[in-house]
């Protein structure tokens, strides 16, 4: 028998990981200054904690398709970015410096684009995917995949150490994932029959037969990294642009 959709489920080892980042970040932010990026960080494991210790997890395990991938895109897509932004210049390096070679050749966007993309796509092949769903353990490897991913992906993005990587190659980075990474979310979205064995036998929740719930998954997918991918990369084309030529804040158009 199901548990109920609006009961909590938890993950201890991420609840554990998520304190003692949270401790680690604690005890450097005491040395500097941090401002608004404790706010960043703290955001970007509240996701992590929200979407595996919550109702979410109980209806991503038991009942809908489109809640595991909600859950997946704010593991991989939403908190790697929020955690990397709010880390200070020094506390990036300090991570690269003890990263080493490792983290060199991890976060290389030649490595770093290849690996992301391999993650992603090879945890919804079907075959992981439904294995993952009957398993706690694999489940637990697929979230900790994800994550790792879309850290290893967002650091070059979003920290100088410890590669130096030019506005245009970011923007152009960013392109090459938003495209690449598109087929999966316009396959569940048009796909007319299920993709996935272990979401056909489970109760059906708010009226979605299996193929409605893949369907809104793939949109669900394709509309959050559109508006990423495309925010990202109109942050980063703005750059390109004079600071002369640059729009200015309204506060300082209405003082004009």
């Amino acid at each position: 028998m199901s548990p109920s959709p609006g009961s909590f489920s938890f993950e201890p080892v991420f609840l554990a990981v998520a304190a003692l980042a949270g401790v680690a970040y604690w005890r450097a932010a005491r040395a500097e200054g941090v401002g608004r990026r404790a706010f960043l960080f703290a955001l970007g494991l509240a996701l992590i904690i929200g979407a595996l210790n919550s109702p979410l997890e109980t209806i991503a395990t038991h009942y809908l398709l489109v809640v595991h991938l909600l859950q997946n895109v704010m593991i991989a897509d939403w908190a790697p970015p929020l955690l990397i932004l709010g880390l200070t210049p020094a506390m990036r390096a300090g991570v690269a410096r003890r990263g080493g070679r490792v983290l060199a050749a991890l976060t290389h966007p030649r490595v770093a684009l290849p690996a992301w993309l391999l993650v992603w796509y090879g945890v919804h092949v079907a075959l992981f995917y439904d294995f993952a769903l009957r398993n706690p353990w694999a489940l637990n490897v697929e979230h900790a995949l994800l994550l790792a991913a879309g850290t290893i992906f967002w650091w070059p993005v979003l920290a100088d150490e410890p590669h130096q990587v030019s506005v245009a190659i970011r923007i152009g980075y960013l392109a090459a994932a938003f495209v690449t990474s598109a087929f999966l979310g316009l396959a569940l979205t048009f796909a007319t029959t299920p993709f996935y064995d272990f979401y056909v036998a489970r109760p059906r929740l708010w009226g979605l037969s299996p193929v409605e719930d893949q369907n809104l998954g793939g949109v669900l997918m394709s509309g959050e990294q559109a508006l990423v991918f495309l925010a990202a990369i109109g942050y980063f084309v703005l750059q390109l642009v004079p600071a002369e030529e640059r729009p200015a804040p309204k506060h300082r158009r209405r003082a004009g």
